[in-house]
């Protein structure tokens, strides 16, 4: 083929079995259940279906929100046999931190939980999305649609130049995308970018869940629990001020420190707040150490108005622009399946349930599961439910 338009670097690869990926992907969970019963499982898995898998980390060539070209990076998974079921594009769940990313973990040597479609013989994609490596100058495009879908599909064109240079291999032209947690968004980002170009892919479903569809009614659900026990609400006026240009005053959106911009611990040099500690180096429980879970320590008492007001009011027309929920019309055909926890205390339910509201009053092909749960708990639940779907389809 000519000189590949898309793929530019192998950062990294892994050789694996599914019981090398299950003993690593059951390491943290493995105590909730019987030893034994673990092992059992793996074996007879391994046994039965035996598939070696490659898990490749790759850099390939995008563009930012301003259309500027940059490096992004992401991770695949293929069974080396070459005998796929179909492709999933898995967008990544969304860390605080930068090293937890897809492609930073295969570095490592480990693998990360987005590949876990791969262990049903699907040729499995998931993009890092922008704010990692060499794109870690920016902040991580959170509630940001625009320019999310053309970001993982490059990261798709990627792909398919890989495997037909490494391994003559020209992958389907048909996706399955999934996506949870802040993924799921990415997942419907990605949906729309196909459903409005003439990219020649076709999409056979999309599960999503978890997530925040729109911005303002996000804003309106956080207000109202003053709880966020994964701290990632800064993120989203930090991502719209860079993106956009807002020239937004953080002291009018923070309080308590964390409008401070100096990238530094040290509160004497205007740090320890927002410009340090989202700054991509500290994980979640390191933040939740330093804020809490309560919103009203850091965000302005303007953030629980009710409606927005003071300096969010700037965000408002950028908020409407990248509402997934209110943007877009899913083609009639085009089967979704959503699901959230009504005891989530990440992302409030209310975001699905206005997902759901507005698509059904749209005509979409929708179907809602709203269970009992926590983020958590409705992340495994969600697993379930799409591995099932791969296994049987």
């Amino acid at each position: 083929m000519d000189e590949p338009k898309y793929f530019v670097e192998e950062l990294a690869i892994l050789d694996l079995t599914l019981k090398d990926w299950l003993n690593d992907m059951l390491a943290d969970f493995g105590d909730e259940m019987d030893e034994l019963e673990v092992d059992d499982i793996i074996d007879f898995i391994d046994r039965v279906l035996s598939p070696k898998l490659r898990i490749v980390a790759i850099s390939y060539n995008t563009r930012d929100h301003f259309g500027n070209p940059v490096l992004g990076t992401g991770c695949f998974v293929y069974p080396l046999e070459l005998k796929p079921k179909g492709v999933v594009e898995m967008t990544p769940i969304g860390d605080l931190d930068q090293e937890t990313s897809p492609t930073l973990v295969v570095e490592k040597g480990n693998f990360y939980i987005e590949s876990f479609p791969s262990l049903f013989n699907y040729i499995t994609i998931t993009p890092d999305m922008l704010g990692v490596r060499y794109t870690r100058h920016m902040p991580r495009p959170v509630m940001l649609d625009h320019n999310s879908g053309l970001v993982a599909y490059h990261m798709r064109k990627a792909v398919e130049e890989y495997l037909l240079i490494k391994e003559n291999y020209r992958m389907s032209n048909r996706s399955i995308i999934i996506g949870y947690s802040h993924g799921g968004p990415t997942a419907l980002s990605l949906a729309k970018y196909y459903s409005q170009n003439p990219t020649g892919i076709k999409i056979d479903m999309v599960y999503t869940g978890g997530g925040p569809y729109d911005g303002i009614e996000a804003f309106k659900a956080f207000a109202r629990t003053e709880r966020n026990d994964y701290p990632a609400i800064p993120w989203i006026p930090i991502s719209m001020n860079y993106y956009y240009q807002l020239d937004l005053d953080f002291s009018k959106i923070f309080t308590n420190g964390m409008e401070n911009p100096i990238d530094s611990p040290d509160p004497l040099e205007g740090g320890d707040g927002y410009a340090y500690w989202f700054n991509g180096a500290h994980w979640s429980s390191k933040l939740r150490n330093r804020w809490g879970n309560d919103l009203r320590y850091y965000m302005h008492p303007d953030f629980f108005s009710g409606q927005l007001k003071g300096e969010f009011l700037k965000m408002q027309e950028c908020l409407e622009e990248n509402s997934i929920a209110l943007n877009w019309t899913p083609p009639p055909l085009l089967e979704i399946h959503l699901l959230h926890g009504s005891e989530d205390t990440f992302v409030p339910v209310e975001c699905s349930d206005f997902l759901y509201k507005t698509y059904k009053e749209k005509g979409c092909s929708i179907q809602y599961e709203r269970i009992t749960g926590n983020h958590h708990e409705a992340g495994f639940e969600f697993i379930k439910k799409a591995a099932l779907y791969l296994l049987l389809k």
